[in-house]
């Protein structure tokens, strides 16, 4: 029996759709990491300004307290 070397139309279908799936499984592969990728940026970067907002205002706490204390040594009678 000899083997046809000629590319029927169904073949060329076939493959085709093959192809078309496997791109896509690629294609949401790839998609999925990037936003594994950036959702971790976000999240470090949310962790940042977190700890940054915290700081300034643990800042803000001291500087009313040094206010307060020298209102009263401002007020303490030498």
């Amino acid at each position: 029996m000899v083997k046809s070397k000629l590319v029927t139309e169904n073949y060329l279908k076939e493959t085709l759709q093959q192809f078309k799936v496997e791109l896509k499984d690629e294609l949401k592969s790839e998609l999925l990491e990037i936003k594994e990728e950036i959702v971790g940026e976000i999240k470090d970067m949310r962790e940042e300004f977190d700890t940054h907002q915290y700081s300034h205002s643990r800042i803000n706490d001291e500087i009313q307290e040094h206010e307060k204390k020298l209102k009263v040594l401002g007020t303490a009678k030498i």
